[in-house]
């Protein structure tokens, strides 16, 4: 009997679909999901909020299965549809970066919600915001970045041009804005400042992103062999800093740790000779003090 009210459940709100019920579809494809969630219903039920005007929860439905509206132009389009009804307009342009052929439909779509944007009363003290983002304490550095992701992609890349060289942005939201540079796939060059205080000129479609990084791998891995796999909490918690650190030494990784092992040790065990004199510059010493002093101002420590 269950499975005859499931699918009878399924009937009507397929019929109030096609009948353009909205919000009686969305709430029969809601019970639907709860019970027996799938790709298929995951589309319906949003596409039926959507058209409800219920952006939020559309845009949370969504993202729990968001990979699965890249492999068609129909759900392409409602992604960015959903995406920009939440404002989200670097993200519409992290997504559609990723596909081989962008629908004309979802360029017309972005430049409107773009061009939009550029009308609403607070604009223009948004992007003040943005572009001084550096004026901010850490906290308020971070909201300022979020916000920022609601700007149109030319103005955000003109004020991340100059977010990534300002030695008064935290080292976690130039590293953040590096990484959005390298989501969007630009073609463009940008220099940024990275943890010795120098600047290095990039090409945002030449980087690759933290998962593609070996080394990265390989630490884990030491890691895992290093702490005794009976200890899942010590595991994590040094799991989690070695994950922030790699974060923060991005995109030169592999220039910043050499040595993986040598390099996981040291996380672990610390300093091996304690010496009031400061370590060489650029070894192993040099950049963990260096990476332990910036976590603590983010942590408050």
């Amino acid at each position: 009997m269950k499975v005859k009210s499931v699918d009878r459940n399924l009937q009507l709100a397929n019929e109030a679909f096609k009948a353009q019920k909205w919000a009686q579809a969305a709430q029969l494809y809601e019970q639907e999901y709860q019970s027996a969630p799938s790709e298929k219903i995951n589309h319906l039920l949003v596409k039926s909020l959507f058209e409800e005007h219920q952006y939020k929860m559309a845009y949370t439905i969504m993202m729990d299965n968001l990979n699965s509206y890249l492999m068609d132009e129909q759900h392409v389009i409602l992604m960015v549809e959903v995406l920009l009804a939440n404002r989200q307009l670097l993200m519409s342009h992290v997504l559609t970066a990723t596909l081989p052929r962008v629908p004309a439909q979802v360029t017309r779509l972005i430049q409107q919600a773009e061009a939009n944007a550029r009308q609403e009363p607070n604009f223009k003290k948004d992007y003040q915001t943005f572009y001084q983002l550096s004026a901010l304490t850490f906290n308020q550095q971070q909201r300022a970045f979020e916000k920022g992701k609601e700007l149109p992609l030319d103005e955000w890349v003109t004020a991340t041009k100059v977010l990534l060289i300002d030695p008064f942005v935290k080292p976690i939201i130039r590293v953040s804005l590096l990484e959005m540079v390298q989501k969007l796939k630009l073609p463009e060059h940008f220099e940024f400042r990275w943890l010795d205080n120098k600047n290095y000129e990039i090409v945002g479609n030449q980087l690759k992103s933290l998962a593609e990084f070996e080394k990265v791998g390989i630490l884990e891995n030491v890691l895992r062999e290093m702490i005794d796999d009976h200890d899942p909490v010590t595991q994590q918690l040094y799991q989690n800093e070695l994950g922030l650190q790699v974060t923060l030494l991005y995109p030169f990784i592999d220039r910043a740790i050499p040595d993986p092992r040598a390099w996981v040790t040291r996380l672990i065990k610390g300093d091996q000779v304690q010496s009031a004199t400061l370590p060489a510059a650029y070894s192993l010493e040099w950049w963990q003090r260096k990476l332990s002093q910036i976590m603590s101002e983010m942590t408050g420590a």
